[in-house]
């Protein structure tokens, strides 16, 4: 147990805080992520909450890695890996799909994946509609009205529905008519009703005298609410989620188990970020407490709560505070800020935001550092292009002066970013941008992480489409996309026709194995999960010829060991260590040998036998070096990948659901030898549905349309797959500057831009840069395969501004978003642009609310600073008729000037 950590008196009150329910108000610069570790430290080692009882929820996955890291290097016990910490979406994502909620080769897909599928059935260019801002927002409410449509359907409760703002007063309007037409009620039955069948609506309104302007609205929301229906069913079929999907088949599963039955729920649970969490989220969060439960926390700040637009609530905070039973905490010291900026943001707070000044935090004892004449300053220019150009080169002054500092020009939209980051480049000056288009979201990044996900999983859906799609097999996402389900429907991987020579399948070649040739059926029990360095305790076999066992191959050898053998798998005794008492145990070598005596000549099959193969492999090379197993069995089946195959509907695929989903005979005990009699069972299962397969697939392999395909994704994939796949489990001559992983990103990345399949993507350097430096410890994980079996989930999550805290990024000047800015710091802040009409909007005007939110997000960007603070303006802007017109300095900060000095840069 490490702890160097020493709280102030307000930050240890909320460390030792346990029992009951209780919400910490906590200020930026409070220490918020030492005092969440602290949490965990405290409540095992003083309170007895078991690690996995415990629940850290956080609103970023930038935050939840921030927190793990502080977690990994401050607290040292065994067991701390299994406190869950991550963000709401990623806790559900886990939940469905190791609860069994959902069919276990489903895919989640993002907010341009979900673009690219409604585009097809609206019949538009997804690239038009990706760069409209107008149109994503049109494709954004067929996204919620779907949403919303399945929380009507399930009677969620009114108060939980996010973004009841896809139906508007216009759709309302248009309903009530089709209501009156129809001389029904309009209530929830009939809105369900009229979703489930447009059509029918439509056409029964043809006939209706209902003037031009209302027939219209009535066949917009029609012509909405066919869109959701297609994009609902597009999913289904394609066992897809998106992200809305996860938190509503995660609260339908938990309000089904009202009794707490059958799903985990936890004890000791703290979240963070409240104030930017939706209700269907807190929701969520109720429905995962524990009954009774140990503690319960929540951490917010009112000041910072500026996501509105994804569904949070202010109101969200104050029911909190409301609850009878709920202490409040306050975090009144600010560790990060010298005494001068938490000035300002105190006087903001207090003026502008009208928050209690008892409420406010002090200045830490390390940071009353004294002005030196230059932090704080007010710079504006004469109009808005020398505003670009000034706030470009104050912030180049700012690096050159202060070279072991950051500085970011926080701008308010993505527009102003990406003006200010092409002066950047026009001068010169490098820079990170994090606004806009996310390199992460990007088709070139997104191609480069999709070959690396098949390596990951043959089975993931989204990723070989983005390949077929990348590789210009297909032109469109559509098509791609509709390709790759033709395969997976017929029960043929991609891989297969990369693998093979276009015509074979993985289910054929199985087939002619079982009804060719002797297969043993062989598992194994083993000291752990490392292929590379784990012993195997037990080899079981059995051998099968023409579909019946042969009588009297039954084999089984138990092993000698000197590596320690978990006392427990999962939540029960590990049943090995008994019976390894009752035999006797062999030499590694002995065993070995006398394995693969036995095998010779046979077809190796197991179930997850990429595990076993390799790990039988790795113990070869140790311990009986003569015996080659990639020259003697170069190539093995897996009953694991058929079962994936020919039931992708099932919801898991170990042997004990197996054996029940399917109805088989065999004991799933975890000794080898049961396991095995298990598998040859769902082997026979497999070979007589594999048998009905086999004609389809050569009937779509064959055909001419089908040939062309499959012959230039072989020409442009196949080489560079293979290739690939060679490398995964080598551990010797690694790349000693990079991780195996990164490597091969680099590797595919070469031959994507040689071959013209990708532009050249500059900021690859930064993504290298985090993965080599930040995240993969290559000593610690040398393959490629553990790197990606470790980081692939990980880097899939991965933002732009995960990038920014990194010292590995080689970059001093940022250019971000305000909302992309929330949760990063910076050594030097110049706030871009803060005149009246933007900050707060215009359109916030004569509303309470969102000029309340406008406050907010204005404190989130002054906030960023940790040493200067610099607030930029320009004096005239040209209006619509290209006519100049005065401008002035944003009203929020009238109370804030006496702390600024003001300078005309040019």
């Amino acid at each position: 147990m490490q702890q160097s950590f020493v709280p102030d008196p307000c930050q240890a009150e909320v460390i030792a805080a346990c029992g009951g329910f209780h919400l910490v108000l906590a200020p930026p610069g409070c220490g918020k992520t030492h005092i969440l570790t602290e949490r965990i430290r405290y409540a095992h080692e003083k309170e007895g909450v078991a690690y996995e009882d415990m629940l850290c929820l956080t609103f970023t996955n930038r935050a939840a890695r921030g927190m793990m890291e502080r977690i990994a290097g401050n607290i040292t016990d065994d067991g701390v890996e299994n406190v869950f910490v991550g963000n709401v979406h990623r806790f559900c994502s886990k939940f469905l799909f190791s609860n069994g909620v959902i069919p276990a080769e489903s895919s989640v897909i993002d907010e341009d994946d979900g673009i690219s599928i409604l585009a097809r059935f609206a019949g538009e260019d997804e690239y038009v509609v990706l760069s409209n801002y107008a149109k994503r927002r049109e494709y954004s409410d067929v996204f919620h009205l779907e949403s919303m449509m399945h929380q009507i359907r399930h009677n969620y409760p009114k108060d939980l529905r996010v973004h009841p703002e896809c139906i508007s007063p216009s759709d309302m309007a248009a309903l009530r008519r089709i209501c009156e037409v129809t001389k029904r009620p309009f209530d929830a039955e009939a809105m369900t009703d009229i979703y489930d069948h447009p059509d029918t609506y439509r056409d029964m309104l043809q006939s209706d005298t209902t003037d031009y302007g209302e027939r219209q609205s009535i066949l917009s929301l029609l012509r909405k609410m066919t869109l959701a229906q297609q994009y609902r069913g597009y999913k289904q079929e394609n066992r897809l989620l998106d992200f809305q999907d996860l938190l509503l088949l995660t609260y339908d599963t938990l309000v089904a188990d009202a009794e707490t039955k059958t799903y985990k729920r936890y004890p000791w649970i703290q979240v963070d970020e409240v104030q930017d969490l939706n209700p269907l989220q807190m929701a969520l969060i109720k429905l995962l407490t524990s009954r009774p439960f140990h503690t319960v926390m929540f951490l917010g700040d009112e000041q910072q709560a500026i996501f509105s637009f994804m569904g949070a609530k202010m109101d969200t905070l104050s029911a909190i505070k409301e609850r009878p039973a709920c202490q409040l905490h306050h975090l009144s010291v600010n560790h990060r800020s010298p005494g001068y900026l938490l000035d300002i943001f105190n006087t903001y707070a207090a003026e502008v935001m009208n928050i209690d000044p008892a409420l406010l935090p002090e200045v830490g004892g390390n940071h009353n550092l004294t002005l030196t004449g230059n932090e704080l300053k007010i710079i504006y220019s004469d109009n808005f292009d020398q505003e670009v150009r000034d706030c470009v080169q104050f912030a180049s002054m700012l690096s050159t002066n202060f070279p072991e500092s950051t500085t970011a020009i926080v701008v308010n939209a993505n527009s102003d970013a990406e003006v200010l980051s092409q002066e950047l480049h026009r001068c010169g000056i490098g820079h990170f941008k994090v606004s806009g288009t996310d390199v992460f979201s990007t088709p070139e990044v997104k191609l480069l992480l999709a070959h690396l996900g098949v390596l990951n999983n043959e089975f993931s859906f989204m990723s070989w489409s983005r390949l077929v799609k990348g590789l210009r097999v297909y032109e469109g996402n559509a098509t791609a996309r509709g390709f790759v389900r033709a395969l997976f429907d017929r029960a043929i991987l991609p891989s297969d026709l990369l693998r093979y020579d276009g015509t074979t399948t993985y289910l054929s070649r199985f087939v002619r194995h079982y009804e060719e040739d002797t297969i043993v059926v062989f598992d194994t029990e083993t000291t752990g999960l490392n292929v590379f360095e784990d012993d195997i305790l037990q080899i079981a076999a059995v051998k099968m010829r023409g579909g019946e066992v042969v009588e009297g191959s039954a084999f089984t050898v138990y092993i000698e060991t000197d590596r320690p053998i978990p006392l427990m798998l999962g939540d029960i005794p590990n049943p090995i260590i008994e019976e390894r008492k009752h035999h006797t145990l062999l030499s590694h070598a002995d065993a070995l040998r006398l394995f693969m005596e036995y095998a010779d000549g046979c077809v190796l099959l197991g179930h997850n036998a990429d595990y076993d193969y390799n790990i039988l492999d790795f113990n070869l090379r140790r311990y009986l070096p003569e015996s080659d197993l990639q020259t003697s069995h170069p190539a093995y089946l897996d009953s694991l990948r058929l079962v994936r195959l020919l039931h992708p509907e099932l919801r898991e695929h170990k042997l004990k659901y197996l054996l029940t989903a399917l109805g088989l005979e065999g004991t799933n005990s975890h000794l080898a030898d049961d396991d095995v009699n298990a598998t040859q069972n769902v082997v026979k299962h497999c070979y007589g549905k594999a048998k009905t397969k086999l004609e389809e697939q050569q009937r779509f392999l064959t055909d001419k349309r089908v040939v062309q395909r499959v012959e230039t994704f072989r020409r442009n994939y196949r080489d560079t797959y293979l290739s690939a796949l060679s490398r995964l489990y080598d551990t010797d001559g690694a790349d000693t500057q990079k991780p195996a992983l990164v490597t091969e990103m680099l590797r595919f990345y070469d031959y994507a831009v040689k071959e013209g399949f990708v532009l050249e993507v500059d900021a690859l350097r930064y993504i290298v840069a985090y993965l080599s430096a930040d995240m993969i410890d290559a000593e610690a994980e040398p393959s490629l395969y553990a790197q990606l079996c470790s980081h692939m989930m990980e880097i899939s999550t991965l933002k732009e501004a995960d990038l920014c805290g990194s010292g590995s990024l080689g970059e001093t000047i940022f250019v971000t978003t305000i909302h992309k800015a929330k949760g990063l710091e910076f050594d030097n802040v110049i706030v871009f642009d803060a005149i009246d009409g933007r900050i707060p909007n215009f359109y916030s005007r004569g509303n309470p609310r969102q000029l309340a939110e406008d406050a907010r997000k204005f404190y989130v960007a002054l906030s960023r600073a940790k040493r200067r603070l610099y607030v930029s303006q320009c004096l005239h802007r040209m209006d619509y008729h290209n006519m100049p017109h005065e401008v002035f300095l944003t009203p929020f900060m009238k109370p804030l000037a006496k702390y600024f000095k003001t300078e005309k840069l040019s």
